[in-house]
């Protein structure tokens, strides 16, 4: 498969198992969660018919819509990103030499309690930062069902980053990962993507890419395979916030 066909086929899977009742239609997917709702366009042919619906949907919520074709007019009052769609084939081999200037006991962990996740939530949500989940409701951005729902890991570097993977059995897509300011420029992220990866050398791994987290993802051999188109609206009356979640 080539182009972003991985990607949206783990996204697309992604958000099934994170979002009860999120609903796979006709050419796109709709996720509804307490302060937002997401839109991943599945099929282009879907576009016509998904911007009439965009124009209405959602106006009491956050709408972020994700585009990997570039097909889809922003909906009123929205805000446009563009962010590459990076791919990563298998390749075992990965390791952390180039992490040893990162203290010893700042570990990487795949988290498995509740207080690990809330934790490893907050690094998240204000690291990135996701200004749609701030502040804090713990279980809010990731629910405690992750802990136990096949494909899911989430990791936390040392106390100062972290971010979630989703095996959707062909490949792992790597999600929200941050750092916290003050913890940044010390290799935790590095150290957290070279563990995953080491965790699943049987899969191909994609992502999308803020312009701070590319130069990390080409040196571990992602590269750009689409640039996807992000639009967030904020509810009525209210302004727009950016990576909403």
């Amino acid at each position: 498969m080539t182009g972003p066909g991985i990607y949206l086929a783990n996204t697309v899977a992604m958000w099934t198992a994170l979002v009860p009742g999120a609903r796979i239609l006709p050419g796109h997917l709709e996720a509804e969660r307490p302060r937002s709702t997401r839109v991943v366009l599945r099929d282009r042919a879907a576009a016509p018919a998904l911007n009439s619906r965009l124009a209405t949907l959602a106006p009491d919520r956050i709408l972020q819509v994700e585009d990997v074709f570039g097909v889809l007019y922003p909906p009123p009052g929205s805000r446009s990103t563009r962010m590459p769609v990076m791919d990563r084939p298998i390749s075992p081999g990965i390791s952390n030499k180039s992490d040893l200037s990162v203290k010893a006991d700042l570990s990487v962990k795949a988290v498995d309690t509740p207080a690990e996740l809330e934790f490893a939530e907050r690094i998240m949500v204000d690291g990135f930062p996701l200004p749609a989940h701030q502040p804090l409701v713990p279980g809010r951005t990731l629910p405690p069902h992750v802990l136990t729902t096949p494909g899911f890991r989430v990791w936390r570097s040392g106390e100062g980053a972290a971010a979630y993977t989703f095996d959707d059995g062909a490949a792992v897509g790597l999600y929200w990962l941050a750092t916290l300011p003050e913890h940044r420029s010390k290799g935790l992220a590095r150290r957290l993507l070279t563990t995953a990866i080491a965790a699943h050398p049987d899969r191909v791994f994609t992502l999308v890419a803020t312009p701070e987290g590319r130069p990390l993802y080409e040196s571990l051999g992602f590269t750009e395979v689409a640039t996807a188109t992000w639009h967030t609206r904020p509810p009525k009356n209210q302004p727009v916030l950016r990576n909403a979640g």
